[in-house]
């Protein structure tokens, strides 16, 4: 519409009738004071019709009160065209130009939510007539002008979203039927929940939901019993249809195909659940449910995800998801097709999911193409090197990785060919490709067991070299000490991982320095059980030290000894009928709880850092009969995660199992009862806490604070790791 045309309209000034009816009273009552309102309308209006254009004026009631009857706004409505346009008069005279709803001209919403009048906006009955005509609306006056306008809006919108849906109709038009053995595929291969249903007591046959036909059981079943398929050796549990008659639904899990899309290929993912009902016969009858979620185009240009759900309220499609992220994620894919659909492309993707890689295609690909050694690493057999490269993505792997011109693999990986087939024969990853980069710059060979079991541990060159062990001792003496401390511990103990060991070693040296023995005497170097020599170190150097030390303390971190001087951390004490929670009182405590517990918390100056940056706090967890007896102590953060929970010997026990639920109440206690303050530095805790994880896991360093610290690797951490 042309402005300067509809300007030279002549006005619609108020007629007796809209100033009659602003100043009608109100007769309704309004619902949150029931007074009755004041006036009968707030605004008032009147219509022109200029064959094609319906124009609207509108006034205040203010304005009449103060004499002035030209209309606040005049709406211009083109009802052949399907648009619209208001002009608003501003203080100065001037007027101003707006695409606004009629209901969104006034500034802020009081006149609706606190309104003092009956309704809204006075129309004559001619012009409700005009509107409805005009316009084609069910309604007249102020709902028929705002059903238009939000019916012009929407078939703009529609006519932009055309474009889109159209071209995305196109592409989604090339994707085929579903690979004739998939469905088939996920029906046995797609829940992790399987079932042998039975009859009942001595039952001899059942029906496995993973081999979905009858079976012949070779034992006498018993409801609830995990165990193992005998035919399909699937992990199933077995449910006896004597007790168990209703329906059984599986959680909805998620399946993925791989196929040929136009000059690249489509990944096609669905959900699937699983509904196991009593059949005819009295055993079970399978019945399957399955949605395909989305859909995501992969060419050597890009991909594109597709999502289906409702698209802009306008009904369920595909359409193109906003969240075009790249996730490693883990994806149960169907293989039969594999090797055909990416037949003649430079990938190793088949061949990593042959050999147990679950890592989502699109991630594969991606990494792959940024470091074209990881499909050259699959194809000549290194899987587990593969394997870790692929997780490592986009930033580890250049620290690993020498940037070589050269194109045979070997150099790629900076070593030789005799020493990448020793790397294939040992099913070495990247600490093993590390060490025998190490071997080839320093020109010797270094045992192939040795090798693996520095593998297996997650010890690299550079952790040796820094290490005061590694100044001492040769790696074949290392390896051969470790081997035997091994082989000292319950196979229960090393759940955690053998990592541990070596670095009880390194500070049991530390502290023999410390204490001014002999690291020259390989009797004292290499005690028969590290761990208990470590210990005992620990407790030497505390009773030596510990008054000495706790001094020295309470001057460096003065605000830890404040904080906890002062009572800052009783708000966290809690007491239940078996267990209560107890705050340190001061440095002093924390070192009588690490002698007791004969762990190093004590002389770690993390911690103290942490609570003089109120980044965590130390508590201790005890026994309510035997408040006094140290049993746990907690590392917590502000907002009441746990960070870790240790107990004799840098070690958490069956008994703390028991526990477990007072922590959980705990948490929700801490929870509820968190200050704006402690809410900031929760946050801040958490950030550094992620922060240090990410740390670790890219830079592959070791906390270097005694046991405690020094023998949790990241992985161990996150499992220590209980969040409110």
């Amino acid at each position: 519409m042309y402005k300067r045309e509809l300007e030279k309209l002549r006005t619609l000034n108020a007629t007796p009738a809209i100033i009659n009816a602003l100043k009608e009273p109100g007769r309704e009552k309004h619902w949150y004071d029931k007074k009755t309102n004041k006036y009968k309308y707030h605004l008032a209006a009147r219509c022109q019709n200029l064959e094609g254009l319906l124009k609207v004026s509108i006034c205040t009631r203010e304005d009449i009160e103060k004499g002035i009857i030209s209309p606040k706004w005049d709406i211009f409505l083109n009802y052949q065209g399907d648009e619209y346009i208001t002009r608003e008069r501003q203080q100065d005279g001037t007027y101003k130009w707006r695409e606004a709803y009629i209901y969104n001209l006034e500034d802020g919403n009081d006149y609706w939510s606190r309104r003092n009048y009956d309704h809204y906006m006075y129309f004559n009955p001619g012009g409700k007539q005009s509107i409805k005509a005009l316009l084609k609306t069910e309604e007249g006056g102020f709902e028929g002008i705002r059903k238009w306008q939000e019916g012009c809006k929407r078939k703009r919108e529609d006519a932009r979203l055309k474009k889109l849906t159209d071209k995305w109709d196109e592409e989604m038009s090339f994707v085929k039927e579903q690979p004739k053995g998939f469905e088939d595929w996920w029906h046995h291969k797609g829940f992790s929940q399987n079932y042998i249903f039975y009859k009942g007591a001595g039952a001899k046959e059942g029906f496995c939901t993973s081999c979905l036909k009858k079976i012949q059981l070779k034992t006498d079943p018993k409801h609830n019993i995990e165990d193992k398929c005998p035919v399909c050796h699937s992990k199933v549990t077995y449910i006896s249809r004597a007790k168990k008659t209703t329906k059984m639904y599986t959680w909805f899990q998620e399946v993925s195909c791989l196929q040929k899309y136009k000059d690249g290929f489509i990944k096609r993912d669905f959900s699937i659940r699983r509904i196991d009902a009593k059949s005819d016969t009295g055993i079970n009858k399978p019945d399957f449910m399955a949605w395909e979620t989305q859909r995501t185009i992969i060419t050597d240009n890009g991909y594109k995800v597709f999502v289906y759900g409702d698209f802009k309220r306008r009904g369920d499609r595909w359409f193109l998801s906003s969240d075009q992220m790249i996730r490693r994620g883990s994806e149960n894919m169907y293989p039969k097709n594999l090797s055909q659909v990416m037949k003649n492309r430079h990938t190793a993707y088949p061949i990593a999911r042959k050999h147990g890689c679950k890592c989502g295609v699109t991630y594969f690909l991606a990494v792959e193409k940024k470091y074209p050694v990881i499909e050259m690493a699959y194809k000549a057999g290194l899987y587990a090197l593969g394997d870790q490269m692929v997780n490592e993505g986009y930033t580890g792997l250049k620290t690993f990785i020498p940037q070589v011109s050269k194109n045979d693999l070997p150099s790629k990986l900076g070593i030789d060919r005799a020493r990448m087939a020793r790397l294939k024969a040992m099913n070495g990853k990247i600490t093993a490709l590390l060490w025998l980069q190490h071997e080839k710059e320093i020109d010797t060979i270094i045992r192939d067991e040795d090798i693996m079991l520095m593998d297996e541990m997650k010890i690299q060159p550079e952790t040796i070299k820094k290490s005061n062990v590694g100044k001492l001792l040769s790696i074949s003496k290392i390896c051969n000490y470790l081997r035997k401390q091994i082989n000292l511990r319950d196979p229960k103990s090393l759940r955690r991982g053998k990592y541990s060991i070596w670095t009880d070693w390194n500070d049991y040296v530390d502290m023999m320095k410390k204490l001014k023995m002999d690291t020259k005497n390989e009797l004292l170097l290499k005690p028969k059980d590290v761990t208990m020599a470590h210990n005992e170190l620990v407790a030497r150097l505390s009773m030596k030290e510990s008054k000495k030390e706790i001094r020295a303390k309470e001057k460096k971190f003065k605000a830890a000894q404040s904080i906890m001087a002062a009572g800052d951390l009783k708000k966290y004490e809690y007491e239940g009928e078996k267990y209560c929670i107890i705050a340190p009182t001061g440095i002093e405590d924390i070192y009588k709880e690490g002698l007791a517990l004969k762990h190093c918390i004590h002389t770690c100056d993390i911690y103290f850092q942490r609570i003089d940056i109120k980044e965590t706090y130390l508590l201790f967890l005890r026994r309510t009969e035997a408040r006094d007896t140290p049993w746990y102590t907690l590392e917590i953060e502000p907002g009441g995660n746990i960070r870790q929970k240790k107990s004799v010997l840098n070690e958490a026990y069956s008994d703390l199992e028991d526990a477990m639920p007072f922590l959980k109440e705990w948490q929700k206690w801490v929870k509820k009862n968190l200050s704006k303050e402690d809410k900031e530095l929760a946050k801040k805790s958490d950030k550094a806490r992620r922060d240090g994880y990410a740390k670790l896991r890219a830079d592959k360093k070791i906390i270097w604070h005694g046991r405690l610290q020094g023998t949790l690797l990241v992985d161990a951490l996150e499992d220590d790791f209980m969040e409110v």
